[in-house]
Order: C-alpha cells, then structure tokens, then sequence
C-alpha cells in the first residue's frame, strides 16, 4: 500500500515469510527496486538502444504502468464475481504478462494460477508449474475447483436473469380470471373472438387466425371446444415455440377444467419450466419454518 488507511485485513501467520532472506530483501527494499526495474530500466533501454529517451520515459515506462494497473479492471468480464472491479480480457493478459485474468486472481487470491483454464493466456502460472516439475517450488495451492465453477455458474445465472426480466412472460393462472364451462360456451358463440380450450386455460387466438400455419379453417371451427388432445399430438404434434406462444393467448381458467389434462406439466411452457428465482434470507428462513 503506497497510502495509509484505516482499512485492516486482519493478522495472517506470515512467519515462514519472515524466515525467506531473499523475501525479506524484497520487502525491504520494495520501493527502490519498483522504481529501477519499473521505470528506470524500461526508460534506460530504448534510449540506450535506439536513442529514445522520451518514448522510453513515456510509453515503456509511464504509459506501460499506467495500462497494467488500469486495464485489468475495466476491460473484459466477470465471470466469477461482479462485487468488485477486477475483469477478465486476454488482451489486458498478453499486456500485463498473464494479470489481465485478474477476477479469477481478486476472488480466488490463495491460488498460484492468474487464470483458471489451462489454454488461458497465463506465463506466470506456466513458470510456477515448470519449476514444480523440476522440484524448483512446492505446495502450490489451488482453490477447489468445484467452488470455482460455482462461482461461475452463480455469474451466468445472474446473467440469465437479467435476459429473463427483459422477456414479456404469459399471465400467470392466479391473474387469469376463473371462468366456467357455460361462460366459455357463451363468450364463444358470440362471434366477436375465437376461444379454444387447451390445458385448463381459455386463449383467445382471435389475432392469430391469419397466421396460423395449419389455416384459418381449422383454428375457427376450434372455437369452443377443448382441443388438448389435438393440440399435444392427436392432430399434430406442436413444437416448443408453438406451446410458449400459445400461452401468451391466455384470457382465462376453465373452472375444473385442470382435471381433463392427463398431464398437467403441459400446461406449464416449454420456456417456463426452467426459471430463474431469486431468494433472500427472509424467504429462505420462511421455507424453514413451514418444513419443521
């Protein structure tokens, strides 16, 4: 830390740290080796080499500083944990020497690896493993791989979600007012809209007449019947895009019409069967209570 701060970490048992000479000269003398190695050199080199004393002032050294610390946590994504800044990019990783995986590295900080896939784009990781193989360096601790890709799967769901609410969904039952088998004949023999009867609920398919691909015939002679049999297969067999916008036509509930339906996961579309819900503490604790 170049600042002080009221921020602690809390105590760590760094006594086997303390005994490594070559670390101990390291931390005594940090400040002085950041500035040979991390700006005089790379500014001595090219204007040595090719007399550009202000191209290696400002681009080697200056602007190479200023894009190692600052890439790393804007560019890419979060494909751990969206808490903090740090992102992963293989371009900031070729430009920082395998740092630019730098999410993997904030949320899994005991692991030797910068990146967790072995084709990642990670030098450091590929020395510290040869030098494990040539019995050069030990105990390299890795985080479980499991709690890994649960972070990872924690992220794309979070993803996922965010699409789902941008999706218009079908009404649910409850919202969906409960109608009774004569209402359903009246509404129907009024003429003004057409009404099928499929899995329990009433749609009105009236705007869908002209597109229907089987014809207008066979969707106006529908009206007032329950079609479930035909629609899952006793006349064709409907795809999953046809059953999600079906749903969409919902108006209605049949009263005890759930009872017709041999399978009543049918009446749930394809699209909804697998949902995304988030759950807070207080849910979580109300779900406890009610199974005791």
């Amino acid at each position: 830390m170049i600042f002080k701060s009221n921020l602690r970490s809390g105590p760590a048992d760094a006594s086997d740290l303390q005994k490594d000479s070559l670390i101990q000269f390291q931390h005594r003398h940090y400040f002085l080796l950041a500035v040979i190695f991390g700006i005089i050199c790379p500014a001595i080199i090219p204007g040595v080499f090719w007399g550009d004393w202000s191209g290696g002032i400002y681009f080697s050294a200056t602007l190479r500083l200023t894009i190692a610390h600052h890439v790393t946590h804007w560019l890419g994504s979060s494909p751990y944990d969206d808490e903090l800044s740090p992102r992963d990019h293989l371009l900031s990783a070729i430009l920082t020497m395998g740092e630019g995986y730098h999410n993997f590295h904030h949320q899994f900080p005991m692991d030797y690896r910068n990146a967790f896939h072995w084709y990642q784009y990670d030098p450091t990781k590929w020395f510290i493993a040869l030098c494990a193989m040539l019995g050069l360096a030990s105990h390299l601790r890795v985080f479980p791989e499991n709690e890994i890709r649960k972070g990872m799967y924690t992220m794309k769901l979070k993803e996922l979600k965010q699409m789902q609410d941008t999706i218009r969904w079908a009404p649910r039952a409850a919202s969906l007012p409960v109608v009774t088998w004569e209402q359903f004949q009246q509404e129907s023999r009024a003429g003004d809209r057409i009404l099928v009867l499929i899995s329990g609920f009433i749609h009105d398919v009236t705007s869908f007449v002209d597109l229907h691909p089987g014809g207008r015939r066979l969707i106006v002679s529908s009206s007032g019947k329950d079609m479930s049999s035909a629609f899952f297969g006793g006349v064709y067999s409907h795809s999953n895009a046809a059953h999600n916008l079906l749903s969409m036509y919902r108006v209605g509930v049949l009263l005890g019409g759930m009872e017709t339906i041999s399978e009543p996961s049918k009446a749930i579309p394809p699209s909804e069967r697998l949902v995304i819900a988030r759950k807070d503490a207080d849910e979580v604790e109300r779900k406890e209570q009610k199974s005791y």
